[in-house]
């Protein structure tokens, strides 16, 4: 599986490439400070996943959803199962991940099992290594949320270098992901590195200029 590995102050972040038909990115986020890491949608691959954990370090503390589409949870079992640490998603995903099995079978050919998941509502920082600052972006699929960090944020599907998710899936809603990735795009520093559910990382600066330039157009 391709891996590459970025630097951001007390953050070291690891982006695991996945395994095909969908080569989803995984995110293996390390907070030096607390020693504690955080995975971030475990599709498939969950071996190598794990295996890029244990050389970053530390305890994993927590596995983080940005959406329960089965190309990003196919080895959220298995990785739950090896750390032991709690799942969680935002509670509007919950109909998604209740949902995983038939998902699986539509998408993937096999039915999929989900582990127990602590849901949150619409907060602003959950306490984790460092915190960990949550914008809810529905419209990919109801429970969608991007994960922010000092100089870096994991968007999932909601947003991809010059592209976003799909809104054809059942809980999609185009209206809702243009104004998501609006208010997101507004709330993240420039400078920032986006880093998304498939495909290489682009500048928050770079995302903003072609929104504002024709991409929410393509939106409706």
């Amino acid at each position: 599986m391709a891996e590459q590995t970025y630097q951001f102050g007390d953050y070291e972040l690891r982006q695991v490439v996945t395994a095909p038909p969908y080569y989803e990115n995984c995110y293996v986020v390390h907070h030096r400070p607390t020693a504690s890491t955080m995975i971030v949608d475990p599709g498939a691959s969950p071996r190598e996943i794990l295996a890029a954990a244990d050389r970053m370090g530390g305890t994993v503390t927590a596995i983080l959803l940005t959406h329960g589409h089965p190309d990003h949870v196919a080895g959220l079992q298995q990785v739950a199962d090896s750390t032991r640490a709690p799942v969680y998603a935002h509670r509007n995903e919950q109909v998604i991940l209740d949902a995983a099995a038939e998902w699986g079978m539509a998408l993937l050919r096999t039915a999929l099992t989900v582990p127990p998941v602590t849901y949150f509502a619409d907060q602003a920082v959950l306490d984790l290594a460092g915190g960990v600052t949550v914008v809810a972006t529905p419209g990919h699929t109801p429970g969608g949320v991007c994960y922010s960090f000092p100089g870096f944020a994991l968007t999932g599907d909601t947003l991809f270098d010059h592209g976003f998710g799909r809104t054809d899936f059942p809980g999609g809603d185009p209206a809702h992901l243009r104004a998501s990735i609006t208010a997101f795009l507004d709330a993240v520093a420039p400078e920032d590195q986006l880093f998304s559910g498939h495909g290489g990382p682009w500048t928050a600066a770079v995302a903003r200029a072609w929104w504002h330039n024709g991409g929410a157009a393509m939106l409706g």
